[in-house]
Parts: C-alpha cells; structure tokens; sequence
C-alpha cells in the first residue's frame, strides 16, 4: 500500500498519457479541449498530493523546491481547467512543454535504472525501455505537435508508452522488498 500511496504521482501520469493516446485516436480535433481539462486535473490533484505532503511531514525534509512545485501544479491546473480556450491558442507550446517533460521524463527513468543497476538492485529492462521511448517520443511531439498522421502515431505510442510505465511501476513495487520485512 505504501508504494502505491509513494507511486501514485507516476501512475496518475501513466493514466494521463493512455487517456490522451485514446483520445489522439479516437477524435484528434477533440482532443485539444479534452486533453488541457484533463491535464489541468491532473495537475490539480498531484499538486495536492504534493502539497499536503510538504505540510503533514514536515519534518521529512521536504524542500522549498517541492512546495513551490505543489503550488505551481495546483495554479497551472486551475488555470488550465477554467481558461482552456486560452490555453488552446497557446498550444503548440503546450505540446512543446509536454515534449520536454516527457524528455525529462525519460532522462530521469534512465537515471533511477543506472543508479539501481549500479546499486545491484533488479530492475527489470521494461524501466529502461520505458525512458528511452519517453526521449524519442518527446522529442517527436516538439519536432511537429499538429500534424494528424503524428497525433495518430502520438496515441499509438502514447498508450504504448502508458502500458510500459505502469509495467515497471508494478514490477519495481512487487521487487523492493519493504523495510519492514528486512
């Protein structure tokens, strides 16, 4: 229960990416409005994960940088939620942002499976795949955010990607053994 209340942020965001993969090939025209309200929920409610986080445990050490990032969510999620015809018009550089968390993204997976590797810790090669996908798919999504074939091959590989997160995310949770039990 304990790594899926420590996971939760990353299985709301693989459920994030299945939904807009879905939505990309279901209606693409659609999708814009769908997508920045749902985003904008997302943000929402990891931001308040975060948030009441920071200010229940604070004497875990959480850092400035964790409360401002749970306020910056919770307002860039409101906003998006209310205002979506205005986020709509900026959204190719909405795209471009999501590109470049997805790049993030992969670079941080890749990371964590280094540093579990190095550390002799199984994990299995999905964690790997996983972020190397995150990369390219980022960077495709940056390179042209509009074009329709593109938003179809988007959605492919975003339920594609959403699978393969929630893979590892299960497999990592079920291979750590909890502190408890050592």
């Amino acid at each position: 229960m304990k790594a899926l209340k420590n996971n939760l942020p990353v299985i709301l965001l693989t459920l994030f990416e299945f939904a807009v993969g879905v939505m990309l090939l279901v209606n693409p025209d659609a999708f814009t409005k769908a997508v920045l309200i749902t985003f904008g929920a997302v943000l929402v409610v990891i931001g308040v994960i975060y948030l009441v986080r920071v200010l229940r445990d604070q004497t875990e050490g959480h850092s400035a940088i964790t409360l401002i990032f749970a306020i910056a969510s919770l307002v860039a999620g409101l906003f998006f939620i209310i205002f979506p015809s205005i986020v709509k018009s900026l959204m190719a550089l909405v795209a471009i942002i999501y590109g470049a968390i997805l790049i993030i993204s992969g670079v941080y997976k890749a990371k964590s499976y280094s540093d579990a590797k190095k550390a002799g810790t199984a994990v299995p090669v999905v964690s790997l795949v996983s972020a190397v996908l995150s990369v390219i798919f980022g960077v495709v999504i940056i390179i042209n955010p509009f074009g329709n074939i593109l938003l179809k091959v988007a959605g492919f590989a975003l339920i594609f990607e959403a699978i393969l997160d929630l893979v590892s995310v299960i497999l990592n949770t079920g291979s750590k053994k909890p502190k408890d039990e050592e």
